[in-house]
């Protein structure tokens, strides 16, 4: 029999020069499987509390998975790891494309990048050699430039390259990694944690093969899965409109449409940003990550007015609301503009948008004047003033400089607008409100592993779970938990969905396969692995593995002194109920769901933190041994804040 796993870390220590192959023990691969499983772990046991974000001392490592580079249907995604400059704890992010599958292609599970160099480099990885090279000549590029430059210069198009843009080389704080140019490793900062090593790119060309265990019953597994995912009403929308399928019911059925920064969620002009829209006069081509039978992702071509003949990747949905919307613009010419910009600079849309959004609600209110802005007028919708905006950001000019922090640190810094700041632990809210999109992902935003975002577990079951009759009874043991507002079985979906995402990334599967489609489901994944690697497991264990790494990265938090009263939503989404729309009056009932969802995680309603038990049962006990001293610590933390609250 065959090991499908290679089991192989790559270690490049920038500020040594030194290049490090280490093996992976097959106990440690059915442990953590992989991707993102790997990458926590690492994180955990080696970047501490102590180390700064920005510092040589904090690692950047990308993992792929025991599927990557196989024949398994949406299996070329990469997980990117980190401590996050943007809000202090754990960081990672996940990006598709074709570099992921090089990387195994050359023989390696995972890439750890240590140190700091001496001057701008970038790797270059082509089978066993390994190489840093002077990168001086590609310092202060667009990403297409450099990753243009280095194309020719390698003497291939084929070659794949991560690379950053001059946002990661200023270090601003929710700088993206991108791959093939427009395939991002967006948030939490990552690439500012690249541009603290003075490491601009990391080219790989690959040329060994992928094995697998048993390749007949392996052949027919993904033929299986490929034929059920092509009959799949989620897999045929997202091939017709990408994400942009989600304008129209977002604001027209939902309510949860991110309109000036969420102070309404519906807007009766949103169509324009339809995804019928945009396939109709707007689409480009569609292409695919590796191994894809989805090809969700979009090419956009601009045909009219000043930015036409601009043709970029993308947008999702999530960036074409975060420059789009939340910000005031309903133009799809300018919002695919914005797109391009951001994705060319090496910017985190999400939290680029979030950080202009949130100076504009000041200027609105009347907390920011001109002297604060080095005499910019923030109106909504001036597209003038964003173009000008996410330029000034990327090199950190002027008022640039102080959104460049995230909108979180901006408050801070300007002691104003901290209620506007729509973030949860310093990461700015990706574009979506649980006043209308569902309770389960609230608890998401409030809980979540790396601050608010919606890819903390991506709970669809309540958002596109009836479309698959009765999965969502079979799962939780009611049709209620179907209604994306009620608080029925929402904990509990919440749970599921989390530990399915950490399992999917680190296979590593596209989470539109199980959780946004549901065509993939954990005994597919059990299959899946047992034909390419042998392992011989059950879908409840697979899951709890899921689970371990969704407890190791909240103990990652724990370390650092956060927990329960840092887990709360934006005041926006508990304390204002939605103004208008199909959801109006609608608050997140965040006081009665996160302490139950403590409840069914095993967490201690008091601290947050994962009961020792519960970290015993999950094969983590060095981790419950590393929490106690924290624990007691955190205690006393919540107690006088008790005790100010009484005071007041």
């Amino acid at each position: 029999m065959v090991d499908g796993w290679t089991g192989k870390r790559l270690r490049v220590d920038l500020s040594k020069g030194t290049v490090k192959v280490e093996e992976i023990e097959k106990a440690y691969r059915e442990k953590w499987l992989g991707g993102r499983g790997f990458n926590s772990e690492l994180l955990y046991r080696e970047v501490g509390p102590d180390v700064d974000p920005l510092s040589p001392e904090n690692k950047l490592i990308f993992g792929v998975g025991p599927l990557t580079g196989t024949f398994a249907p949406s299996s070329g995604r990469t997980t990117v790891t980190a401590r996050s400059p943007l809000g202090g704890g754990f960081g990672d992010s996940n990006m598709g494309g074709h570099w992921g599958p090089e990387l195994k292609f050359a023989g390696y599970d995972q890439l750890v990048v240590e140190g700091k160099a001496s001057k701008p480099v970038y790797l270059w990885i082509d089978d066993e050699q390994v190489e840093i090279r002077d990168a001086g000549h590609l310092w202060g590029r667009t990403v297409p430039e450099a990753d243009a430059i280095l194309k020719e210069e390698l003497g291939s198009k084929e070659i794949h390259i991560a690379l950053i843009g001059p946002a990661g080389e200023n270090l601003v704080r929710y700088a993206c990694i991108l791959n093939d140019v427009y395939r991002a490793a967006a948030r939490t900062g990552i690439g500012a944690v690249m541009g603290s090593k003075n490491l601009k790119a990391v080219a790989v060309r690959g040329t060994g093969p992928v094995t697998v265990s048993r390749p007949d019953e392996f052949y027919q597994v993904c033929a299986d899965i490929r034929e059920r995912m092509k009959r799949d009403l989620m897999v045929q929308m997202l091939y017709d409109q990408g994400t942009w399928l989600l304008t129209m019911p977002a604001n027209y059925e939902q309510g949860w449409f991110c309109w000036h920064n969420f102070q309404k969620g519906f807007h009766p002009d949103a169509s324009k940003l339809s995804g019928e829209n945009h396939r109709d006069n707007f689409l480009s081509h569609r292409e695919g990550c590796f191994a894809c039978p989805i090809s969700c992702g979009r090419f956009s071509k601009i045909r009219e007015g000043k930015y036409a003949g601009e043709i970029t990747g993308g947008p999702e949905y999530e960036t074409l609301t975060a420059v789009g919307p939340r910000i005031g613009l309903l133009d799809m010419d300018k919002v695919v503009h914005n797109n391009k910009l951001v994705n060319e600079l090496g910017l985190d849309s999400c939290s680029c948008g979030g950080a202009i959004a949130w100076a504009m609600e000041c200027w609105e209110k009347g907390l920011l004047t001109r002297e604060d802005t080095d005499g910019l007028i923030l109106n909504w919708g001036d597209q003038t003033l964003i173009d000008r905006l996410i330029r000034m950001i990327a090199f950190r000019e002027g008022f640039g400089n102080i959104l460049a922090e995230g909108s979180s640190r901006a408050a801070e810094l300007m002691n104003r607008g901290a209620d506007f700041s729509i973030s949860v632990k310093g990461h700015d809210m990706s574009q979506d409100d649980p006043r209308g999109l569902g309770f389960a992902f609230g608890i998401g935003f409030a809980t979540g592993r790396r601050g608010g975002d919606h890819l903390q577990g991506l709970p669809c079951l309540e958002l596109t779970g009836p479309f698959y009759p009765g999965l969502v009874e079979k799962i939780l043991g009611t049709r209620e938990a179907e209604d994306r507002l009620s608080p029925v079985k929402k904990p509990e979906m919440e749970k599921y969905s989390e530990d399915l995402k950490a399992l999917g990334d680190s296979l590593t599967q596209c989470t539109f396969t199980h959780n946004w489609s549901f065509a993939v489901q954990p005994e597919d994944m059990v299959r899946l692995l047992s034909a390419a690697t042998g392992m011989d497991i059950s879908a409840d264990d697979l899951l709890r593995i899921g689970g371990r790494i969704v407890h190791l990265e909240r103990a990652y938090w724990n370390r650092l002194l956060v927990g329960c009263m840092e887990d709360h939503c934006p005041k926006r989404f508990t304390r204002e109920p939605m103004p208008d729309g199909p959801n109006k009056g609608m608050v997140f009932p965040e006081a009665d769901l996160i302490p139950r969802y403590y409840d069914v995680r095993g967490w201690d309603r008091k601290t947050g933190f994962p009961l020792p038990d519960v970290l015993i049962e999950y094969g983590l006990e060095d981790v419950a041994r590393d929490l106690e001293p924290c624990r007691e610590e955190y205690l006393k933390k919540v107690q006088m804040e008790v005790q100010m609250a009484e005071k007041l």
